[in-house]
């Protein structure tokens, strides 16, 4: 898995507010044998959350339907969550995410 990519993932075992069940994910990066993903949802009223990213969909990222990046809910995975890619976000959208995983861990300041 690439930093980038779209997969689906089952995120089964959540409590509260996290997210559940298979969904989309975007890969931030890999360590130890662990992904590092951020959870997608449909619920565009997420938009207004802090630390969170509109993605439109569009033939390279595989979605469907507008969805909002959870970047706030990022976490480390087992590969064996993984279940299909089916995509991929731009150059520019990396750039954005990474902006945002640099104030929420507030990193620079």
């Amino acid at each position: 898995m690439k930093k980038g990519e779209v997969w689906f993932a089952d995120l089964s075992g959540g409590r509260g507010r996290e997210q559940k069940g298979q969904r989309p994910v975007l890969v931030l990066g890999e360590a130890n044998g662990m992904t590092i993903a951020a959870p997608l949802t449909t619920n565009t009223n997420c938009v207004k959350l802090d630390c969170t990213c509109l993605l439109e969909p569009t033939k390279e990222n595989g979605l469907s339907e507008d969805s909002i990046i959870l970047v706030f809910q990022l976490a480390a995975l087992d590969a064996a969550r993984f279940t299909q890619k089916i995509g991929w976000i731009t150059d520019a959208q990396r750039r954005e995410v990474d902006e945002i995983v640099k104030r929420l861990l507030r990193i620079g300041t």
